[in-house]
């Protein structure tokens, strides 16, 4: 990390952050998109993996049990269902005070000046940019200033893709010689069943800890560049264990806390056990599931 988190990475890592996945459409087909396939290109919603059946009831109902300080938005494409995203941020901020951080995630090639413009008036914090080669950008650095003259906050947030790296670093010195962000997150390459056979394709091999090998050398090489040439940008590099660890083990181990019963122990990566006669474990809860545990 070079520089400081910027407030949403801050909130995720204390787990003080709930995720929304708002919907799965998405009208572009990257090559390394993780989304499962029975998520990706349908209008499902899930919060903390938890699914949404009931707009916006079952979210509220979530972010009380998680005790949440925080949303981030994901997909999918949020933009995609912007009429939804702009409800739902104010109806937060309404609810919980200007306070309550919210954060989303766009790829440039889905904004238009229809959506910018409703987005740019919803009262969201910050608004998390993807795009990976600079001819992304084509067209689009109007309606991002209008985002960040709304006074939200912009960031470049991608995947550590091996052999786009002088890419990336284009599409950042675009958006930073144009004063449109504030800070870069930098994220190891996930290998899922959604993309692993596109990876392979491209070269890439995945990694025995479910990553592309290479990735995170990949992602020092461009937060090295652009803090040399930017020192005033924040870089993150984010790993796959980290997220996994950190932040949704923090997240777990807070809503654990305060929603596990008398008969339960938290422990420290968030996982739940159910104690029966002598202190036997007889079940196991991660996140929403929950496992029989044979004794003896």
């Amino acid at each position: 990390m070079f520089g400081e988190f910027a407030r949403g990475c801050r909130q995720c890592q204390l787990g003080i952050k709930s995720v929304l996945f708002i919907t799965g459409i998405c009208p572009l087909n990257c090559f390394y998109c993780p989304v499962s396939r029975d998520r990706f290109g349908k209008d499902v919603m899930f919060i903390n993996d938890r699914p949404v059946s009931k707009f916006p009831d079952d979210i509220i109902d979530e972010l009380d049990r998680a005790g949440s300080n925080g949303l981030a938005i994901t997909g999918g494409d949020p933009i995609m269902v912007v009429d939804r995203v702009v409800e739902l941020v104010r109806l937060l901020k309404d609810t919980y005070g200007r306070d309550f951080h919210i954060h989303m995630y766009t790829h440039v090639l889905n904004i238009n000046e229809d959506a910018i413009k409703k987005l740019a008036g919803s009262g969201i914090d910050e608004v998390r940019i993807h795009a990976v080669n600079p001819a992304q950008l084509s067209g689009k650095l109007g309606l991002l200033k209008m985002l960040k003259d709304a006074g939200i906050e912009l960031g470049l947030e991608v995947p550590a893709l091996p052999r786009f790296e002088n890419d990336i670093v284009k599409v950042a010195e675009l958006l930073i010689n144009n004063g449109l962000i504030s800070f870069v997150n930098i994220n190891e390459l996930d290998v899922s069943p959604a993309n692993i056979n596109n990876l392979i394709s491209m070269g890439y091999k995945p990694g025995p800890d479910g990553s592309v090998i290479g990735s995170i050398d990949a992602g020092i090489k461009i937060a090295t560049e652009i803090r040399r040439r930017w020192p005033w940008i924040s870089v993150n590099v984010c790993t796959s264990r980290y997220k996994d660890l950190a932040q949704i083990g923090a997240r777990l181990f807070r809503i654990n806390m305060r929603v596990s019963g008398g008969d339960e122990v938290v422990l420290d990566d968030g996982t739940v056990e159910s104690r029966g006669e002598g202190g036997v474990v007889i079940k196991l809860r991660i996140g929403n599931r929950e496992y029989d545990v044979e004794s003896g």
